[in-house]
């Protein structure tokens, strides 16, 4: 009886570590996948003024695009670098607040502004494993992701601006800075991600309605984007 017990105790005993080991083995130490969702955006004015006057108040309307794209990730036990690939489409407006102003006769109520774009994204995130036990993994992360924009898929829709026919040129390139959560069961995943934009995303706004002089109009602003997606590993 005793033999038995004695054989038996250090039996539970060489087991501890084992289990101890697996709990942090990654999935695989190099992943990628495809994933696509929806991402909401909203605007941030920074700077807004026409012809000299600023305004400080606005309103935004916050609405939806959506993605496409491709991860890859290098995974150690606690720790992982994630970066890829991906297509998006984003649009949202704003509205400047003219209520409590005194406006200049030419100048209409509450100007606003309604942009869309599609932009190629290159993410460089690096994170952390909370829990990385085969099939389940959690994941938290962070990092940079370039936004790369060309006027050619770059639009632009101004409300109560007239007589002024005005466009805008967006910067080439948009920095953003990411934070997720990343859920996984076996092969399929869902991440939660806020974007939040840093710089100006507007290089200038131009008039063509040939009106002299030509107005001196500034709508600089940055963007945040929440989005959802659901995605496959391989």
């Amino acid at each position: 009886m005793k033999r038995h017990t004695t054989i038996l105790a250090a039996a539970l005993l060489l087991s501890v570590p084992v289990k101890a080991e697996k709990e942090f083995e990654p999935l695989s130490s190099f992943t990628w996948g495809i994933r696509a969702g929806f991402a909401a955006t909203g605007t941030y004015v920074s700077d807004a003024s026409i012809n000299g006057l600023e305004f400080e108040e606005y309103t935004q309307d916050t609405q939806v695009g959506n993605f496409l794209a491709v991860q890859c990730r290098l995974n150690s036990r606690r720790l992982f670098l994630q970066s890829g690939l991906g297509l998006g489409f984003n649009r949202s407006t704003f509205t400047l607040n003219t209520d409590d102003m005194e406006l200049p006769d030419d100048m209409l109520q509450n100007p606003g502004m309604t942009y869309q774009f599609k932009s190629l994204m290159l993410p460089i995130q690096a994170g952390c494993h909370i829990i990385n036990q085969a099939p389940y993994c959690l994941s938290l992360f962070t990092g940079p992701r370039l936004r790369f924009l060309s006027d050619r898929h770059y639009e632009t829709s101004f409300s109560n601006f007239a007589p002024y026919n005005l466009s805008e040129s967006p910067v080439n390139v948009i920095i953003g800075w990411t934070f997720g959560m990343s859920v996984q069961i076996s092969r399929t995943f869902l991440d939660f991600e806020y974007e939040a934009g840093i710089g100006n995303i507007s290089d200038g706004i131009h008039d063509s309605s040939g009106i002299s002089p030509s107005p001196d109009i500034s709508l600089g602003r940055r963007f945040g984007v929440i989005s959802f997606s659901y995605g496959i590993m391989f």
